[in-house]
């Protein structure tokens, strides 16, 4: 959390804004979930805390905490907009149906987003994989169903007797 207030307070400086108490709640509560919420779900949590903050002042400093590289914005295809701590070294899958996420453990994905960042002579800070798809269940769900993501992708690809 340490490294992450720094970068948040240095993007605040070099924006001209101040780390306010409102400010700083909203990153404490942000920074305690384990999960993605949307900037309502998030004004439900600091409004627990703390009655005065205003919808706008969430609204506002949710942007900060994306554009600042704290928050990572994730569009789920249903319209909605959850936001999640960036973190460290950070892989995962989403469903973009149920919007359950599920972690992408694999030391060679690790190894060759390492090795390709040392052959290109770059620097590598921080790094996410992030694959979106169906979850087996919602797979399930629309088997067959005209329409589905999968039958989109594979009617654009699929050659025509």
């Amino acid at each position: 959390m340490k490294e992450a207030l720094k970068t948040f307070k240095d993007y605040l400086a070099a924006n001209k804004l101040k780390l306010t108490r409102q400010r700083l709640l909203i990153f404490k509560v942000f920074l305690s979930q384990d999960s993605m919420l949307t900037s309502e779900g998030l004004l439900r949590k600091v409004v627990e805390m703390d009655a005065t903050i205003s919808r706008s002042s969430v609204y506002r400093t949710v942007r900060h905490l994306h554009q600042s590289g704290v928050a990572r914005c994730i569009r789920l295809s249903d319209g909605t907009t959850r936001y999640e701590p960036m973190g460290d070294h950070h892989s995962k899958m989403i469903c973009e149906r149920c919007g359950r996420q599920f972690p992408l453990i694999n030391p060679y994905l690790d190894c060759l987003q390492r090795e390709s960042a040392r052959q290109q002579r770059f620097t590598l800070f921080h790094c996410q994989t992030v694959l979106h798809g169906l979850c087996h269940e919602c797979t399930n769900a629309t088997n067959g169903v005209p329409g589905s993501p999968c039958e989109a992708v594979c009617d654009t690809t699929r050659e025509k007797p």
